[in-house]
């Protein structure tokens, strides 16, 4: 009986730690995409012109392409992870990431001077 119950509890802490592990990869995964996507972003605005007051087209195709980025790989590392997320995080689609980062503050200000990407 004695090693039944050492049996499940190892079995428990086993699945425990993996859960564990993927949850913990998922938010190294996400800090480390957001670190990429602030550094990309701050290159970009630095390359601007201080007296711009609206993007080029090819600002504009830059720009998006960066947050089309950002969208992508954090899909990609909730995908990858899906398992251990909390379950209302379990069936979060892509188009929800793209809501999510739309109604961040740095988009709905760059949406006041009519930058908005069709992601």
């Amino acid at each position: 009986m004695k090693k039944i119950l050492f049996s499940c509890f190892l079995i428990g802490c086993t699945a425990s730690s993996v859960v564990l592990a993927g949850v913990e990869q998922y938010v190294l995964s996400v800090e480390k995409i957001s670190e990429q996507y602030k550094q990309d972003t701050r290159n970009f605005f630095s390359s601007l012109d201080a007296q711009q007051t609206s993007f080029t087209p090819q600002q504009h195709v830059q720009f998006c392409g960066i947050v089309g980025n950002y969208v992508e790989q954090l899909y990609q590392a909730a995908d990858r992870n899906r398992d251990s997320l909390d379950r209302k995080f379990r069936q979060i689609t892509k188009q929800d990431v793209i809501h999510q980062v739309m109604l961040s503050k740095e988009m709905l200000i760059l949406k006041k001077y009519n930058i908005q990407c069709d992601l």
